[in-house]
């Protein structure tokens, strides 16, 4: 008797667990949310509103823990008999580039936990556009992932989207880099600034980076 019940629970447990391809979509969906959290905590924190600086920034750190427990799973699942179109190498890559994405926003609202300035007024807007482009990244960096399952032609769309987005982004960098030098007369500011700006930056880097590694696959798969 307990035998069988030990067979209905690791039953139970197959049929409720989640595909590898419902894995992919919730890690990418969490580094969405993680763009979408980093940008409430950069606005908090230009607008001088530390507090929720911290209530965000502090939610987006949780984003990334549970990202971890998601790829800890993936990779658990890995060498099973599931399928999937790409070969488990490939799985691997685009895991990691996924939650490479989550470090990079990650960085940005740990900064933001570490030292408090006020952002010159001339500055403000232009680090709104940027971490708004950012979670227009986010979205297109899921939606990317989503498409990877089935839908090759969707995915370049996706891809050219988050490469014009990247772009506008460093076009803002450097104006602000111009306005920081500009306007922020004492040096911490200044740095910090300078510092934020860059990290965010990076973020959008590190989600080109898995698109132009998704384009390859993609051409790899298409033959």
């Amino acid at each position: 008797m307990q035998n069988k019940i030990k067979v209905m629970k690791i039953f139970s447990r197959k049929k409720h667990a989640k595909s590898l391809k419902e894995l992919f979509v919730e890690c990418s969906e969490l580094t969405k949310k993680a763009f979408e959290t980093m940008k409430k905590s950069v606005l908090a924190y230009v607008d001088g509103n530390f507090s929720d600086t911290q209530k965000f920034a502090k939610e987006t750190i949780s984003l990334e823990k549970q990202q971890d427990r998601v790829k800890e799973e993936f990779f658990q699942r890995l060498f099973s008999r599931e399928t999937m179109v790409f070969s488990r190498t490939d799985r691997i890559q685009i895991i990691e580039n996924i939650d490479k994405i989550t470090d990079k926003i990650e960085i940005v609202v740990r900064k933001l936990l570490l030292y408090q300035v006020e952002i010159h007024k001339n500055l403000r807007e232009g680090i709104k556009e940027i971490v708004d482009l950012n979670e227009q990244i986010g979205v297109q960096v899921h939606d990317m992932v989503v498409n990877i399952q089935d839908n090759f032609q969707e995915v370049r769309e996706n891809i050219i989207s988050i490469t014009n987005l990247r772009r506008s982004v460093r076009e803002k960098q450097w104006e602000l880099q111009k306005l920081n030098y500009d306007h922020q007369q004492d040096f911490q500011a200044f740095r910090y600034t300078e510092t934020l700006i860059k990290n965010l930056m990076e973020a959008a880097d590190r989600a080109e980076i898995f698109a132009d590694r998704v384009f390859i696959l993609v051409n790899k798969y298409a033959l």
